[in-house]
């Protein structure tokens, strides 16, 4: 990724916090001892080696996203490009662009934790989805039940318009 781009990732951080996946899958290449011994815990499930998300790699102090692990982070998360940051790598869009577009979601996503916290504790070691669906099992169908609901389905239509890759 070129230096410039680095302040979308930095500033965004969604593909490590939980946001757009709930795990990575480890791909042929990665070895899972260096790995684990990099302090991500993984798990296994027929056959196939990964770990949670919120990475616990993954740091954000006064908005700004870093990896503990960055320089020896697995492929998957190497390779991963998000469709801002293709935009603006293939000039579609501007750098100006995506980092309203991160804004919006950010917002989104801010919104929905006000939301948990009205209804329930969750655990933030899981995916907002997660979280999400934890606090929506809470609740019986109440205005808050369904902001939050409403909410999430909107954040989810929103991620895989502008951030998800098919």
């Amino acid at each position: 990724m070129p230096e410039s781009y680095a302040q979308l990732c930095t500033t965004c951080g969604m593909c490590c916090d939980g946001t757009l996946f709930h795990s990575v899958e480890l791909k042929s290449g990665d070895s899972a001892r260096r790995i684990a011994s990099l302090g991500i815990k993984l798990r296994r499930k027929k056959g196939v080696e990964f770990f949670l998300q919120p990475c616990s790699a993954h740091r954000e102090s006064q908005g700004v996203c870093s990896c503990k692990i960055y320089d020896q982070r697995p492929l998957r998360c190497r390779l991963f490009c998000c469709r801002q940051l293709l935009g603006v790598e293939s000039g579609e869009i501007s750098e100006l662009a995506a980092m309203e577009k991160i804004r919006e979601a950010r917002s989104r996503i801010a919104r929905i934790n006000e939301l948990i916290t009205q209804v329930a504790e969750t655990n933030p070691n899981r995916s907002l989805a997660h979280r999400v669906a934890n606090a929506l099992t809470t609740l019986h169908r109440s205005s808050i039940h369904d902001l939050l609901a409403s909410a999430m389905q909107e954040l989810e239509e929103f991620l895989l318009e502008e951030f998800r890759m098919d």
